[in-house]
């Protein structure tokens, strides 16, 4: 929506919290738009990371449930849609919301946990991996999200998710394990 990319890059311009007044005058927007849309001008950040992974998913909805899609193919596509909305994650990762990637990888999630079919709590193991993914993607970032360097982010995050299962296996914990084991004998 046009309406929430001008909100969005006029807040952005400001060091402060912006008044929705002064919001609404930069982006020629009306205030009641601003509050309509998010409540509070200091809800934007929050709000439009939230519309971009409300379009996220919608896009991806589609392939998700389709048979025969490699994770590959999944990650290609999710960086594609990094890549168009680059600007605005920029600004979201410079802020410090990172949190944008890890909502997206949760999207992927179940279907990753598939393709490594492993028993056991994951959760240690899952959490590593995502933020070995976000740092790749924030490397990425600071190359300034080019083109030339998709194949190789794509890469990376294909091996870092094939080699994960096993490189990290001993994160896995068998809940019987943690009761029947005391720490000290």
């Amino acid at each position: 929506c046009k309406s929430e990319n001008a909100i969005f890059i006029t807040y952005c311009k400001f060091k402060d919290y912006p008044s929705a007044k002064l919001i609404a005058q930069k982006s020629k927007i009306s205030r009641s738009t601003i509050y309509r849309h998010h409540g509070r001008p200091q809800n934007i950040p929050r709000d439009y990371e939230e519309y971009l992974l409300h379009l996220y998913q919608k896009k991806m909805g589609k392939i998700l449930n389709k048979k025969g899609i490699d994770l590959k193919t999944l990650f290609l596509r999710t960086l594609i849609y990094i890549y168009s909305n680059r600007k605005t994650i920029k600004v979201l990762f410079s802020s410090g919301r990172s949190e944008i990637i890890k909502k997206i990888l949760k999207t992927l999630k179940a279907r990753i946990l598939i393709v490594w079919n492993l028993t056991g709590d994951l959760d240690e193991l899952y959490c590593i991996f995502e933020n070995e993914i976000i740092g790749v993607i924030e490397t990425w970032s600071k190359q300034g999200f080019r083109a030339n360097f998709l194949d190789t982010t794509l890469n990376d995050i294909v091996q870092l998710t094939n080699t994960a299962p096993k490189r990290l296996a001993f994160l896995i914990k068998d809940k019987t394990e943690a009761v029947n084991f005391p720490l000290h004998p």
